[in-house]
């Protein structure tokens, strides 16, 4: 029973313990010093010395696993951030083009050439954002 609690229940929680704290406290260190702290607690209360390697090798898991949401984390921004920014092009350009045109009485729309992603107006490569010369 020992074996199984070691081997496989502790890993696991420390996992699911670590994705958890992760997103809430934002801090791959930090996590994994909360999850060493726990360990080193039940190392001394309840199993004695002999546990102590493993409470180390369970916070080393539990860093390796905040640095992966981490990063999982990070590309779900930044893909969140992209589709946003490609949403407000396709939604809004119309918009402004024909508020620019109102206004100024010439064609200043700026808007980007959806085949190339080059700006219409100045030809630079601007991915994601408009050109900022009118």
């Amino acid at each position: 029973m020992n074996l199984i609690l070691f081997l496989i229940i502790f890993p696991i929680a420390t996992i699911i313990f670590s994705i958890a704290l992760q997103k809430i406290l934002k801090n791959p260190f930090l996590v994994s010093a909360i999850t060493l702290a726990i360990f080193l607690i039940v190392t001394f209360t309840v199993y004695g010395v002999n546990f102590l390697i493993a409470a180390f090798i369970y916070a080393l898991i539990s860093l390796i696993t905040a640095y992966v949401v981490r990063f999982f984390c990070k590309i779900e921004n930044r893909t969140i951030q992209i589709n946003l920014i490609n949403n407000e092009d396709n939604s809004n350009v119309q918009n402004r083009c024909i508020n620019n045109e109102s206004r100024s009485g010439e064609n200043s729309c700026i808007r980007l050439n959806p085949d190339t992603r080059e700006c219409r107006i100045c030809n630079c490569q601007r991915q994601f954002r408009n050109c900022l010369r009118r």
